[in-house]
């Protein structure tokens, strides 16, 4: 699982822009309304990556960084790497949630053999959003990963995208419940400049 959360670190920070370009055509982010965080369930914790303008909640023992705008999370067994991060480019404020998302899953380097389903609104979101659950192999590792894609969209401001990288435990991938709430959490902050 180090492999894949290496994997989705340089994937999160080619999501984006460059630091320096962040906001480059973009409205003044100094105009971006904070929503108020989640409330994280019972031992959970509020996370916030202040550089790219977001909160989520995480799970007890989950380590959570961020790493200039991108943001790196793994479930304390590793069976699960997370990569969230925010798009203020000229696509990231305009394309349709879902039309995002399956780009973003398509485009995963180091896999092959990518499977996607259907895209599907992320349930318990106040945002327009999209997620497209499905398989690929780590080419380097032939190692099958679950992966789940989804995009929350605020209009003509930001889309922000979260990749959860899962391994499969039986039929199921491992923390399914995790990843629901973790997803259903994130909410829209005024970054930092």
């Amino acid at each position: 699982m180090r492999a894949t959360a290496l994997l989705a670190v340089a994937l999160v920070a080619g999501i984006g822009c460059g630091e320096e370009e962040k906001f480059a055509g973009s409205p003044d982010p100094a105009e971006e309304r904070s929503d108020p965080p989640a409330k994280p369930p019972p031992g959970w914790r509020t996370f916030s990556n202040r550089r790219a303008g977001f909160t989520l909640s995480v799970p007890p023992g989950w380590p959570a960084r961020a790493r200039r705008s991108a943001t790196l999370i793994r479930s304390s067994d590793r069976l699960v790497s997370v990569a969230v991060a925010a798009d203020r480019s000229e696509p990231g404020r305009t394309t349709p949630p879902p039309e995002y998302a399956r780009r973003t899953f398509r485009a995963l380097p180091g896999f092959r053999e990518l499977k996607a389903g259907a895209a599907r609104k992320v349930e318990g979101s106040p945002y327009p959003s999209a997620r497209v659950d499905g398989v690929g192999t780590l080419a380097e590792r032939r190692q099958r990963q679950r992966i789940t894609v989804a995009a929350f969209r605020r209009p003509r401001r930001v889309t922000y995208t979260i990749v959860a990288f899962s391994a499969r435990l039986g039929r199921a991938p491992a923390h399914a419940a995790e990843l629901e709430l973790l997803l259903s959490s994130l909410r829209a902050r005024r970054p930092a400049l």
